[in-house]
């Protein structure tokens, strides 16, 4: 009798370690295949951000280089003196409406803060930084745009990336 019982022991003992052979394998390929997931849903969102990025700065090269017509003379960047300070309008762009703003001028410098957050899937924000050299009587444009994956700066899995063109 002794000897069955043994048997028994033994049986169990080895369902035991197969079990968790097997626990320690699924656990293995859950934790791989989670992280798998997660990788892609990253590159997802920074894919989105670049986009925005991009979005960002085809809006405000594309609105410096064709100014509205109406109303006559309105640029929306421009590199006059203080008095001419430009005709700062809203206009469609990127899936949603671009809010253009004068953020800061001194010594021929102006300094926009164009900004989006439409319900597309183009989250923005570009700077356009006109340099007036008034000895040669040459321009710089700078347009920096960085783009986002959500509107919410709280967010702990906010992506950011930018683009930058000087022309």
């Amino acid at each position: 009798m002794k000897i069955q019982q043994s048997k028994k022991g033994a049986v169990l003992l080895i369902a035991i370690l197969m079990a968790s052979v097997m626990l320690t394998v699924g656990l293995g390929v859950y934790q791989r295949t989670y992280k798998e997931i997660y990788f892609a849903s990253f590159w997802k969102q920074t894919q989105r951000a670049f986009s925005g990025a991009d979005i960002g700065l085809e809006c405000a090269l594309y609105r410096d280089l064709n100014p509205p017509a109406i109303p006559v003379g309105a640029v929306y960047f421009a590199t006059s003196t203080p008095p001419a300070v430009p005709v700062v309008t809203d206009f469609w762009c990127g899936g949603g409406t671009v809010s253009s703003s004068l953020s800061s001028f001194a010594s021929g410098i102006y300094v926009y803060a164009t900004t989006t957050f439409p319900t597309g899937s183009s989250i923005f924000k570009v700077d356009v930084v006109k340099i007036t050299n008034i000895t040669v009587g040459t321009t710089t444009t700078k347009i920096i745009s960085r783009g986002y994956n959500t509107a919410s700066a709280a967010n702990p899995r906010r992506v950011e990336r930018g683009l930058k063109i000087e022309y």
